[in-house]
């Protein structure tokens, strides 16, 4: 596969990503017009939760695929990975609702507003189980070259969760008012966020109905011998899973709730919705690093078959990281005009947190991109450690920084901890597994991106718009989008040669 092959594939997978997140992006206006402060928050928390069950419930048998199908016969690896998933699934799953009861009346569940609210603790656990069944699905159609199909299912999904969220907090409310009782009361507003976990676990049915013909045709044969070593190579990335979920989501699960000073429960749910929302902010950096890690981890695996690999993993991360630099000037420079997102004004005070997360979702990305080493060498106890370091990192930070900065403090430990992973990976991953990244440009792209913003942010702040930096006015706009093309000049002078051999826009370069 050349890399014109995977700028296709990224294609394909980018736009079902770019399209699902950008649909649930849209969700977020509209739940903060629809639920209160308190209400995002309990959601909020309930969804940050979500990730690390979800790596429980897969314990990395979705990447054991990957690197057991190329080594041994592809149907049996399928078989055992889908009969491993379905069975640990299912049991998972009876013990989630058997201890139903504790977990909601746990202070955890009282935060999340699930106490007095078992139907909503029940839908979220089936979303979870459906989610867990899809994985192999989804990573079949990865692995077989697919997007098409791949991005068809992912949308109809997306799709099916838009349309019962609607329907259950637009419709139902007003079919009710009119004197059609039939439908739910949701007027008083007192189940919203329940039916919204309920139209995310009919969107995850969904999903998982239009997979049956394809779970169908599989070779249903459970290979115990290859099942062990599949284990033995994924139980580690659930060690790596959870440890980068602690910095992921545990600020919104546990760490805000739990060193933010004060006991006022309510007020602590309305921080975790103000640092949510504008947490969504830093989504359309996320978008991209997600659909290149869907496009690139079997490209990457079917490429260290090939005859020195290391120079395409070292020019695919160059082009990764000048697309995240432009990503992250695209929304920094023009948060005036993002926080029209928010809908709110309440929200808006958290918008100083967006760049500080942006930055660090791109060392995010660039980790993401650096763990290839680990999983190619099959050292994934390695990624456990650096994972594990960051984790424990992550809390002291937190600890120390959240009670004395608030919710910045959250930002600003979640960007320190993975530049801090980042490094690690790199320093380990050029002992192990050298490839020979463009260092001095990397860091120079970085760098000079980060400046552009903290440079603009000046500006706006002393001479162009000093009473309201995030207010849209004509002259921080023009500003802005100077520095952006100026940025995307001394891109192109450096990079006119790497552009020039790519696919489709290379030939309008000269």
């Amino acid at each position: 596969m050349s890399i014109k092959q995977l700028a296709g594939q990224t294609v394909y997978y980018g736009l079902s990503n770019i399209v699902s997140k950008l649909l649930n992006y849209f969700l977020t206006p509209f739940y903060l017009g629809i639920l209160t402060r308190a209400s995002f928050g309990e959601m909020s928390n309930v969804y940050a939760y979500i990730p690390f069950a979800n790596i429980v419930l897969t314990y990395g048998m979705e990447t054991a695929f990957f690197r057991f199908a190329k080594k041994e016969n592809k149907a049996h690896v399928l078989g055992t990975s889908t009969i491993s998933l379905l069975i640990s699934t299912i049991s998972i799953t009876i013990l989630l609702l058997l201890l139903r009861e504790p977990v909601i009346d746990s202070y955890a569940g009282k935060l999340a507003g699930l106490n007095g609210h078992p139907a909503f603790y029940t839908y979220v656990v089936f979303l979870m189980a459906f989610d867990a069944l899809t994985a192999i699905p989804f990573a079949q159609l990865r692995l077989e070259g697919r997007p098409v199909r791949y991005a068809v299912i992912r949308i109809a999904g997306i799709v099916t969760t838009i349309f019962f969220n609607v329907f259950f907090l637009v419709i139902c409310p007003k079919l009710y008012a009119s004197g059609h009782h039939w439908v739910p009361d949701l007027q008083s507003g007192s189940d919203q966020t329940g039916y919204i976990y309920l139209s995310n676990m009919l969107g995850s049915a969904v999903t998982l109905l239009l997979f049956l013909p394809q779970i169908r045709n599989i070779e249903w044969r459970f290979d115990a011998a290859l099942w062990k070593k599949m284990v033995h190579y994924a139980l580690p990335l659930i060690v790596v899973g959870m440890a980068g979920m602690v910095n992921e989501t545990f600020d919104r699960a546990w760490f805000l709730p739990q060193f933010l000073p004060g006991n006022n429960m309510e007020a602590k749910k309305e921080v975790i919705a103000l640092y949510s929302a504008n947490y969504k902010l830093a989504i359309l950096i996320t978008m991209f690093i997600q659909a290149f890690r869907l496009g690139a981890e079997p490209f990457f695996f079917k490429q260290a078959e090939s005859g020195n690999p290391q120079k395409m993993y070292a020019r695919i991360m160059k082009l990764f990281v000048i697309m995240l630099c432009f990503m992250f000037l695209f929304v920094s420079l023009y948060l005036s005009i993002w926080k029209i997102f928010l809908r709110v004004p309440f929200y808006y005070e958290g918008m100083r947190i967006v760049p500080v997360l942006l930055l660090a979702n791109m060392f995010l990305g660039i980790y993401y991109n650096l763990t290839i080493w680990f999983k190619l060498t099959d050292r994934t106890r390695t990624g456990a450690i650096i994972t594990i370091i960051t984790a424990f990192l992550a809390f002291l930070l937190n600890w120390w920084w959240i009670p004395v900065m608030g919710y910045y403090g959250a930002a600003l430990a979640t960007m320190v901890c993975y530049f801090i992973q980042m490094v690690i990976c790199y320093v380990l991953g050029q002992k192990y597994y050298p490839v020979p990244y463009h260092l001095p440009k990397l860091i120079t792209y970085i760098g000079l991106a980060v400046i552009i913003y903290y440079v603009f942010n000046w500006l706006n702040a002393n001479l162009l718009s000093p009473k309201d930096i995030y207010a849209l006015k004509p002259l921080p706009f023009a500003v802005a989008t100077l520095l952006f093309a100026a940025y995307g000049w001394f891109i192109f002078r450096m990079e006119k040669k790497e552009f020039a051999r790519l696919p489709v826009i290379g030939k309008f370069i000269r």
